[in-house]
């Protein structure tokens, strides 16, 4: 056992106090005459014995009562707990926490303001001959080296504000990885963080001696939060000029109800709706709110909040795209008229093209948000395989079948349609009793698969049209055929809404935004050029990202490449052939921290050891050691022996007689 502050024990020197007043008696007796002193001398001498032991028992808790006063004030503390950490060997590593939760407000500023302040002032006490290693959220290569005090300090001064969240097992599998990489056998970490409950991870983590971990919990001084989680429309068909429905989901972070909390929501920088929500506490709230488009082009939305102090997570971005025009394509063989040209050929909203599939161009296939396949059409393996990755993008397929299969040539009806279903439920508001619904003289008998949804039943049973979701899009499969001597599909009056129905679906808005730091491959449609730049005028950044293109499709890769949430264009030649809403990501909207003891564990469990958990104001203003002897608890005990002293003393006066 050491002392803190050794020069406390001078104090005791107080020791003699109680032991002159013991040794010497200096109350003057009154001499008393008695006339018989026989039986006064057998008294006498009982209580002679009994009054000495009650003077040393007194004189042993009174200077039992100094000496564990003095020891507690010199603040006794276990030598061994602070000899763990060597500064001055090895390699010491400053992890300073960079998301977003770390701009909370502390007392002071913001809690990473507070850790950048407090790690500046701990790498000032260590040696000057002290190896550092600088850890962020951001992994920049440039920290990746072993740098001296005034580097060290320096690096500090200039890391990046803005990182992404990470898990804390993904910090310490990295420093681990530098610290063998430069060869440094003994190791240190000191990790300023506020260590939320969802980012302490430590999966995966291998059992490691050579490490130990200082954590330095940063404390804000709200703990409570409300956050946009998402945003998403109601319906994937987007119309100039009618009302499309925009759903919002809220969360309240915190242990009391907020009333209407104001809503607003932004396109292209101008507010257009707002409404207020109510969130019950520890809670969650949908809302619903109208989005009104009549221009074509890129609509830059926002639905925004006013949560301070924690506004990272307070606008969700999102971008919804009203095409010029819709992009037809059907795949058809010989000379006779289509009933799709029809309907699609002369509407300026369209572009409608008839393809051979013997001669498939690919490159305008890619581009199609509506694709048929007619029964004449004879297609490969390859192609039906390119037509389902266009659904996947966003798409629509129809398949109309007549390949040769088992045909039922009994005549029938339609006898049942899924009315309530989305496809149909803007398109058939009701059903009179006796509906006039298609006729089908001829049909396969396709058997849908679990993911599939039968559209149509015929009075047999059998399914008459089938829609199986593919990625963005959709696949139909229709088992009859637009030829008469089948059905009368296509003079049907269900026929033109159904198809333009499809065509919307295949137009409809495709990703509306994105997280940073979580999407890493984006597939952009209707793109064949290589010069490609990401820009944003917001925050004034431009780069070339990593991509590559094929069949009319560009695949954009991304690491930490987005600095900041907002909108970026996708440009190609100097002109937007994209925009892309980026935003934060919510995890770490829920500010719950891990405790002291919560923390010791969690690293104990992964097989590391927590040397001491510190706060930045105790390495602020005394050194490692001395603020790792602090947290010494050994004080205690000596303060409850004074105490149980000072107890024992009054008893022993009061009682024994």
């Amino acid at each position: 056992m050491s002392f803190l502050y050794p020069h406390i024990l001078w104090f005791l020197a107080a020791l003699l106090i109680p032991i002159a007043v013991h040794l010497f008696n200096f109350r003057r007796h009154k001499l008393v005459y008695f006339s018989n002193t026989t039986l006064l001398k057998a008294i006498q001498q009982e209580n002679a014995k009994t009054k000495k032991l009650k003077y040393l028992v007194t004189l042993f808790l009174r200077c039992l009562f100094i000496i564990a006063l003095v020891f507690a004030f010199a603040f006794p503390f276990k030598p061994e707990k602070t000899a763990k950490i060597n500064t001055d060997e090895g390699l010491v590593g400053i992890y300073l926490d960079n998301s977003m939760s770390m701009k909370a407000q502390s007392s002071k500023t913001t809690l990473l303001e507070d850790a950048r302040k407090a790690a500046k002032d701990m790498v000032g006490k260590c040696s000057p001959s002290t190896r550092f290693l600088l850890m962020t959220n951001s992994f920049e290569t440039q920290n990746e080296y072993p740098m001296n005090q005034e580097e060290m300090l320096g690096q500090i001064d200039r890391m990046n504000l803005d990182g992404m969240p990470v898990k804390m097992n993904e910090v310490i599998e990295r420093f681990t990885m530098l610290r063998k990489r430069h060869g440094f056998d003994q190791a240190a970490l000191f990790a300023y963080s506020d260590f939320q409950k969802n980012m302490l991870d430590l999966s995966g983590i291998q059992a490691d001696s050579s490490l130990q971990i200082v954590a330095i919990p940063c404390q804000a001084e709200q703990r409570s939060n409300i956050s946009v989680d998402t945003v998403w429309l109601g319906s994937p068909v987007v119309q100039a000029g009618l009302a499309n429905e925009v759903l919002i989901r809220l969360s309240n972070r915190g242990d009391k109800t907020m009333k209407g909390l104001p809503v607003n929501m932004s396109v292209d920088g101008k507010v257009t709706a707002s409404a207020t929500v109510d969130i019950e506490a520890n809670g969650s709230a949908e809302l619903a709110m109208q989005l009104l488009l009549n221009e074509k082009g890129f609509a830059r939305c926002a639905v925004s909040i006013n949560d301070y102090p924690m506004v990272f997570d307070d606008i969700y971005r999102f971008v919804v795209e009203l095409k010029p025009n819709l992009n037809v394509v059907e795949l058809i063989g010989g000379d006779e008229t289509s009933s799709l040209a029809l309907i699609f050929g002369d509407d300026p909203q369209f572009n409608y093209l008839r393809m051979d599939p013997s001669r498939i161009d690919l490159p305008s296939l890619s581009k199609a948000h509506l694709v048929v396949v007619s029964e004449t059409s004879t297609i490969n393996e390859t192609v039906r395989q390119t037509l389902i990755e266009d659904a996947v993008e966003g798409a629509s397929v129809v398949f109309f079948h007549d390949d040769g299969r088992t045909v039922d040539t009994n005549a029938m009806a339609v006898s049942d349609i899924a009315k309530r279903h989305d496809f149909f439920s803007d398109i058939i508001l009701d059903l009179p009793q006796d509906p006039d619904l298609p006729q089908v003289h001829r049909h396969l008998r396709l058997t849908p698969d679990a993911k599939a949804t039968t559209l149509m039943h015929l009075e047999n049973g059998d399914p008459l049209l089938i829609l199986k979701p593919e990625g963005k899009g959709r696949v139909f499969d229709v088992a009859t055929t637009l030829d008469a001597h089948w059905s009368n599909l296509a003079t049907h009056s269900l026929f033109v809404p159904m198809m333009l129905k499809m065509a919307f679906l295949g137009g409809g808005v495709g990703r509306i935004s994105y997280t940073i730091g979580d999407d890493k491959t984006l597939i952009i449609n209707n793109i064949n050029n290589n010069d490609l730049r990401i820009r944003s005028e917001e925050v004034d950044f431009e780069m070339i990202p990593a991509h590559e293109l094929r069949s009319g499709r560009v695949f954009l890769s991304f690491q930490d490449e987005i600095p900041v949430s907002g909108f970026y264009d996708l440009v190609a030649n100097d002109s937007i052939a994209d925009v892309m809403a980026w935003n934060d990501s919510r995890k770490e909207s829920d500010l719950q921290v891990v405790s002291q003891e919560e923390l010791k564990e969690a690293f104990s469990e992964a097989g590391l050891e927590v040397a001491a958990v510190l706060s930045a104001d105790a390495l602020t203003d005394h050194g490692l050691a001395q603020a790792m002897a602090r947290q010494s608890t050994l004080w205690r005990w000596f303060v409850l022996l004074a105490l149980l002293a000072l107890l024992g003393e009054i008893l022993v006066l009061r009682f024994w007689k």
